[in-house]
């Protein structure tokens, strides 16, 4: 499989609002208006500073720490479920409607998210394999 990218970090914050502030003046992050929508619907609030992407959540349950979203193309689900499968893996698919994800820990339990925004074609993979 290869991955493209580092896709996104997601931060755990007590309050969202300022920890957006906190990352603009400190580190010049931004909102990323195409993606508010989910902020909106309950999700994190994308931000971004040029290829650096940073997803905040609400921290409510979680311990502290981060997930680590890797960018792949559609077509590397293909490689990837089989994978997971075969190392008797457990993980989840999340439709995003804009990005398909694919979420599992690694053997210290730390989360990793593996999307794409190949979005059409990661769902009739997906929809195949599953």
């Amino acid at each position: 499989m290869k991955i493209i990218k580092i896709d996104h970090i997601h931060v755990y914050v007590e309050d969202v609002k300022q920890a957006e502030h906190w990352y603009n003046e400190v580190l010049g992050f931004s909102r990323d208006n195409s993606l508010y929508f989910w902020f909106e619907q309950g999700g994190p609030l994308v931000i971004r500073n040029n290829g650096a992407s940073l997803s905040l959540f609400r921290r409510e349950y979680q311990h502290p720490g981060h997930t680590i979203a890797f960018s792949i193309g559609a077509s590397a689900f293909i490689e990837l479920i089989p994978i997971l499968r075969d190392k008797k893996i457990s993980f989840t698919v999340s439709d995003h409607d804009v990005s398909m994800s694919v979420y599992f820990n690694d053997l210290s339990n730390n989360r990793i998210e593996v999307t794409t925004y190949e979005y059409l074609h990661a769902k009739q993979i997906l929809e195949s394999i599953i």
